[in-house]
């Protein structure tokens, strides 16, 4: 559902390129998984992985039922070991990076988006202070404003993914672990169900690309409706980022996330 109205005034968005920049290098550097190595899977069969995980999974807090009903059918989807050795954020020189997704297309749907959300971004920049402009890039630069949200060849199923890197990616397997917990928590709490949660190959998920562990920790029901959801309409993925922004940011309104230098 669209937010009509503004009470923003029409300013260009063309200093939206260095917008969307900015929102890429505030957000993009933070949920950056680094220090991957060749996936190596664990010495249990992956059935026998999801029987063994179990204890660890209620120990933290899940639930039998909860886990047998989401973990029952999970197949591992091993993609996630090509990819984690893949990220383009460290495999592309960082102009290669930026030029090919700050592109005419996000900054003009960029500009329609701030028209079509104004009073939502306004609410939002009147409670945390977040520059809606740097909201608008940040949403563009993680899911071209939600078009890919419903995209097979973008998301994918989230716990096949991270199922899959906690039984097979040993460099990073407590982190892995730890995620597909969170992300358990989420489906125990009733804010989504497993097949609402879909994302990249890490997990992330959402307009605006949320961990389960920024999920759970610093998103933000801002619309009212008793969940957190970073999908469907906006609100509650943008007011989180705004959250996230100013508790693990440091976010400081008018201070420039970075300079260009010869």
């Amino acid at each position: 559902m669209s937010e009509a109205g503004g009470g923003f005034e029409t300013r260009a968005f063309a200093p939206s390129r260095r917008m969307a920049l900015g929102g890429l290098a505030a957000f993009g550097s933070a949920l950056l998984i680094p220090g991957l190595g060749q996936a190596q899977v664990s010495s249990l069969t992956f059935p026998a992985w999801v029987a063994s995980f179990k204890a660890t999974a209620t120990a933290k807090g899940i639930s039998p039922a909860v886990y047998d009903r989401v973990m029952a059918g999970v197949t591992p989807d091993t993609e996630v070991f090509r990819l984690i050795n893949a990220q383009p954020e460290v495999k592309e020189q960082i102009w290669q990076y930026l030029n090919r997704r700050v592109t005419d297309w996000r900054i003009g749907v960029g500009k329609k988006r701030i028209g079509e959300y104004g009073g939502l971004l306004k609410r939002i920049e009147q409670t945390y202070g977040v520059d809606p402009y740097l909201l608008t890039g940040l949403w563009g630069m993680e899911s071209a404003f939600g078009e890919v949200l419903n995209n097979p060849k973008a998301m994918r199923p989230i716990f096949p993914c991270l199922a899959a890197l906690a039984w097979g990616e040993a460099r990073r397997r407590k982190y892995w672990e730890t995620e597909l917990v969170n992300a358990l928590k989420i489906v125990q709490k009733g804010w989504a169900d497993p097949a609402q949660m879909t994302g990249s190959w890490a997990g992330a998920m959402g307009h605006t690309q949320w961990m389960p562990e920024v999920w759970l920790n610093v998103g933000v029901d801002f619309d009212g409706d008793g969940k957190i959801f970073p999908f469907g309409k906006p609100d509650d993925a943008l007011a989180g980022t705004a959250t996230y922004l100013l508790k693990r940011g440091r976010y400081r309104r008018g201070e420039d996330w970075g300079y260009e230098v010869a």
